[in-house]
């Protein structure tokens, strides 16, 4: 009986990783980056952990408090507004919309790959 937990508990989390890969239409890149950061009404210095055409993970030395609106300012790009998906402690998931098509952050990420 307990083994059968067991394997019942290692075969659940298998699925939900693999759910959660699924669920990632954009490859991730990872990145170390300073940003700033306002979530609600509240501003943060914040490092870029690693970042996709669809978002990007965040981590903060303070604990982030969850809310809706998200304005990000990575260097050499104009502000992005997104929405928050997940807050865990000091590290947040942002999403952004694209616009037909068009990905920021994919492109920010090219230039910073090949150094322009």
């Amino acid at each position: 009986m307990f083994m059968d937990k067991a394997f019942r508990a290692a075969g659940e989390a298998d699925e939900a990783e693999l759910t959660s890969a699924e669920q990632r239409r954009f490859e991730r890149h990872e990145v170390r980056c300073p940003v700033r950061v306002r979530i609600g009404n509240r501003q943060y210095a914040a490092w870029l952990d690693n970042a996709s055409d669809g978002g990007v993970k965040l981590s903060t030395a303070c604990a982030i408090k969850p809310a809706e609106r998200v304005i990000l300012q990575i260097p050499d790009m104009p502000p992005l507004k997104g929405e928050l998906r997940w807050v865990a402690e000091r590290e947040a998931g942002v999403a952004f919309p694209l616009l037909d098509g068009y990905a920021p952050i994919g492109d920010w990420l090219k230039r910073r790959s090949t150094g322009s």
